[in-house]
């Protein structure tokens, strides 16, 4: 059984900000990168807002953002190569709601049918027909037979080597993730939970498995900017950085979260309706210490062995929302068109999740993230009677997909 593990090395971000401030420690690196939010809510009227305060911002401060860093659905740019004094008056500037430095991410990485048999997705009627789930991972690998259902893709870190698109995988984290979202049914290879959802590629992890959280809010904004003809959208974030709920304990506030990555996350759920997924994470450690794993808008996912019990490594705590299969999952992976690997990590727990979302959504379109949540954790296991070796508290229940 090959295992891949890729360790988690970030920076953290800084919590709690108030808007138009940061903490000096910011400011010590030239050259940074940081997302700022001009629009701390979404609506219909926020594109011409947007547009002019960006144009006012720029005039102001010097600057010319290019195309790509305008994320006008998120009221967010990104701003690179910032000095310094830079970002110290752009974090002053009251048309700034919030400025956060970027810092690196990496896949937690380390299904298989046991797991999708576990949860009872074959039995299922909806099999997450019309639904879009979005991989936001290292790319899918293009023209895998059992992933026939890929539609397309974006890339903000751009596919290297033999690729036959940007959003195509060189690293096979992706890939492994989409076919336990929804690898077809097919006769060969494996299935995945929904195997009748689409699948798209959002490439913000490079062909070693790291990233940024700038990438990330790139990928997202383009997710919600997608036009995948009105069908109800899942993202998988089967990764995640080190830091904490800046408004922990609170679900879409009206007063939206002065950190940028998190006020991205509420943007997407809270505005935009897409229900996100999320891995809790392989430290061994409290999720509230990970984010998105610790945001209160997402599903956050901890890992199960087919023991029914968890690996010591799987993050826990009261962020966590439930359990899946984690530990050696097979699924598919980039090597070939017709490869597969086995693999374990919260990873690999965070697609069943994701999977079982479209399950919902296919059967109520109309759900919003807060129901597509409640359903899942309405119809979940209860793992009070399990054995828990893991010497971590995992009171979280186990997902179950039975009777959708």
């Amino acid at each position: 059984m090959k295992k891949l593990i890729l360790a988690l090395s970030l920076l953290a971000l800084a919590a709690c900000q108030q808007q138009g401030t940061l903490s000096p420690q910011a400011f010590r690196e030239p050259g940074q990168t940081y997302i700022a939010i001009l629009e701390p809510t979404a609506s219909p009227g926020m594109a011409g807002r947007f547009t002019e305060r960006l144009a006012a911002l720029e005039r102001a401060h010097g600057l010319a953002v290019p195309a790509e860093d305008r994320l006008e659905a998120l009221g967010a740019v990104i701003l690179r190569n910032l000095t310094p004094a830079q970002a110290q008056r752009l974090a002053q500037d009251p048309r700034v709601y919030a400025l956060t430095p970027d810092q690196e991410v990496r896949a937690y990485a380390q299904t298989i049918p046991w797991g999708v048999e576990r949860i009872g997705a074959p039995s299922t009627t909806a099999k997450g027909a019309s639904v879009s789930v979005y991989v936001v991972d290292t790319g899918i690998k293009v023209g895998h037979e059992d992933l026939t259902n890929l539609m397309g893709g974006y890339a903000v870190v751009k596919c290297r080597g033999k690729c036959r698109a940007a959003y195509d995988d060189d690293n096979g984290h992706g890939t492994h993730v989409a076919g336990t979202v929804a690898a077809v049914n097919n006769s060969v290879g494996v299935l995945g939970v929904a195997p009748a959802a689409e699948l798209w590629a959002v490439k913000v992890l490079s062909g070693s498995g790291s990233g940024s959280t700038s990438g990330i809010v790139q990928g997202i904004n383009w997710v919600i900017s997608h036009n995948n003809g009105g069908k109800p959208k899942v993202i998988n974030m089967s990764l995640g950085g080190s830091g904490t709920d800046d408004q922990d304990g609170q679900y879409c506030p009206s007063t939206r979260s002065s950190n940028a990555f998190h006020n991205v996350i509420q943007k997407a759920v809270c505005d935009y309706r897409i229900t996100v997924v999320v891995a809790a994470g392989n430290e061994g450690d409290n999720a509230a210490n990970h984010t998105p794993a610790a945001y209160d808008e997402v599903i956050t996912v901890s890992a199960t062995n087919s023991q029914d019990d968890w690996p010591s490594w799987s993050n826990y705590g009261p962020d966590v929302d439930i359990a899946a299969p984690g530990v050696s999952i097979l699924s598919t992976w980039n090597s070939s068109t017709s490869s597969y690997n086995t693999i374990s990590g919260t990873s690999m727990a965070s697609p069943h999740v994701a999977g079982a979302a479209a399950i919902v959504l296919s059967r109520y379109p109309n759900y919003t993230p807060a129901q597509v949540k409640e359903a899942i954790l309405q119809n979940a296991e209860s793992t009070a009677g399990w054995q828990n070796t893991s010497g971590k508290p995992h009171p979280e229940p186990f997902l179950n997909v039975r009777g959708f």
